[in-house]
């Protein structure tokens, strides 16, 4: 499925022009009106979805970053062979 979005307020004879545009390439088209979720408010509800991976876990922050912090320097250049 393609999409195409107007930003700005389109009337409702300007919509009525574009779909029949549309029917005469027989291109199935359809209108769908919504409000657009701010790219904020999305990032948080984003980040906090990743709380429920850990649910079932015995484990916190200060443990996940102790983990991290050994995993990165295990991975460090020296310890790198070609």
């Amino acid at each position: 499925m393609t999409q195409i979005s107007f930003r700005n307020g389109i009337d409702l004879s300007q919509m009525q022009i574009l779909l029949s545009l549309c029917k005469s390439w027989h291109v199935d088209a359809e209108v769908s009106d919504f409000e657009p979720v701010s790219n904020s408010a999305q990032q948080q509800h984003l980040f906090a979805d990743t709380f429920g991976i850990w649910a079932d876990r015995d484990i916190d922050l200060k443990e996940m970053r102790r983990k991290a912090r050994e995993r990165r320097n295990s991975y460090s250049i020296d310890n790198v062979t070609a």
